[in-house]
């Protein structure tokens, strides 16, 4: 069971619909003048998700090149991201596997934007992996599981701050479940499971809509623990202080 949160209004923000109307631009204007898309909630915020994965990679002391699972990748700007911290040597060489990376998204014209892009940057970033997937769809979700560490699931996924903000601005329940509690399910089932000795895999979201307080309600009953809260720009507002956006990294515990 998850636990509740307090519920975002109703937005076409929460529509596939939306998105495919989105990304559909997006990809003409790729084509057109190669432009290749928004980077949603700035460059600083994808920084700072490249920086605490690398150090993060590093503490893990990592026996093998990690699963990578970007949930709501849009043109694939964060794989990428790393991909180019492994160039520039911000990332040690050798720790990224390409061919270990996958990017998903609801929308095939995000899937066709992303692939474009790949190729035009080059044989490595044209390793990377993106498929469309829907995590509202459980037969989705099982056979994504099964794509990473011997179908046991994936060292690291990400939202980099479309996915889970989108999709709890939809309130359509699907099969008696709200879009928001599928997803947690979704993460809960993709992101890999503690094992004897061995430690689960990480979640690590960021979001503009969601507090910390209001994440770890949301997915410490789904078996994540806080790992760490990186810090982000706050503001003062009335006598309370506050974050322009939340970026956690949850592990997977049980």
């Amino acid at each position: 069971m998850t636990t509740p949160v307090e519920s975002l209004p109703e937005s076409k923000l929460g529509t596939k619909e939306h998105w495919d109307s989105v990304y559909a631009r997006e990809v003409a204007t790729y084509e057109e003048i190669g432009d290749e898309g928004e980077v949603w909630f700035g460059e600083d915020s994808v920084e700072r998700m490249v920086q605490f994965l690398a150090e993060w990679m590093q503490d893990e002391h990592l026996q093998s090149s990690p699963y990578v699972l970007d949930l709501g990748t849009g043109n694939g700007h964060l794989l990428f991201a790393l991909l180019e911290a492994q160039q520039e040597e911000d990332i040690e060489e050798g720790t990224l596997d390409a061919t270990r990376m996958l990017g998903v998204d609801y929308s095939p014209a995000s899937i066709q934007l992303a692939q474009a892009i790949g190729q035009k940057r080059g044989p490595e970033y044209e390793s990377v992996r993106f498929e469309e997937a829907d995590l509202r769809d459980d037969a989705c979700v099982k056979r994504l599981r099964e794509k990473a560490n011997h179908k046991q699931g994936w060292d690291i996924v990400c939202d980099k701050g479309t996915k889970y903000d989108a999709i709890a601005l939809s309130s359509q329940p699907i099969h008696d479940k709200l879009p928001v509690d599928l997803y947690v399910e979704a993460v809960q089932e993709l992101t890999k499971s503690p094992t004897g000795d061995h430690r689960g895999g990480l979640f690590f979201i960021t979001s503009c809509n969601f507090t910390e307080q209001e994440l770890t309600a949301k997915f410490g009953p789904a078996g994540f623990e806080v790992e760490h809260v990186v810090p982000t720009p706050s503001f003062t507002f009335g006598g309370q202080k506050g974050a322009v956006v939340t970026t956690i990294a949850f592990r997977h515990v049980q």
